[in-house]
């Protein structure tokens, strides 16, 4: 393992990042990593990232996801409004007041053009208790409440992308994940520290 030290004493042990750290997010957290027992980093639980020297000054990208994310999915929810325009659909796509969340997907039954019945097909990502969605198609104003959510793993959808790394910098942010590197970086330009 390497160390790097800052003068927030922030980062007292650190480890590279690896190969294997893209990918499916793993259960296990940072310091059992940490002492070899498993995939590198791939569930960091509250960890700094380091760029080591990048290869294009400023080209660099990192995607990561922020501690304390979690899949957040929609479990169940209730219309508010059944709207007009609509036919009965399956898995029909839906938009959120709230912009971190996506991916939801509804099966609507409807009469006379305004949905009276909704449930949910495809359960999406970062959603809240509270957020509002509106059913696409139709005349668009077809709309629910999200009630409950799943609590689960996060998905690379709801990585950060941080662009125009330099060499030395930490990022501003605590990650759990590290979900994809490019602009010309490979994982070894990257080390996990806490």
């Amino acid at each position: 393992m390497g160390l790097f030290r800052t003068s927030d004493t922030l980062i007292g042990r650190a480890m590279p990042l690896t190969a294997t750290n893209s990918g499916t997010p793993n259960a296990l957290p940072a310091w059992v990593f940490e002492n070899q027992t498993g995939t590198l980093g791939t569930n960091l639980n509250g960890s700094i990232l380091y760029c080591n020297v990048m290869p294009a000054a400023g080209a660099g990208t990192v995607s990561v996801i922020l501690a304390g994310t979690s899949l957040a999915s929609v479990a169940t929810l209730t219309l508010l409004a059944g709207g007009s325009g609509y036919t009965t659909a399956t898995a029909a796509a839906t938009t959120c007041s709230n912009p971190n969340a996506s991916g939801l997907t509804v099966d609507t039954t409807v009469v006379a053009g305004a949905i009276t019945v909704i449930v949910v097909n495809a359960v999406g990502a970062g959603y809240n208790p509270g957020d509002i969605i509106t059913v696409a198609a139709g005349g668009g104003d077809g709309t629910a409440t999200i009630n409950t959510v799943n609590i689960g793993t996060p998905v690379a959808g709801q990585a950060l992308t941080f662009t125009g790394l330099q060499s030395g910098q930490i990022l501003p942010v605590v990650i759990d994940y590290v979900t994809a590197v490019g602009g010309g970086t490979a994982v070894g330009d990257f080390t996990i520290g806490r």
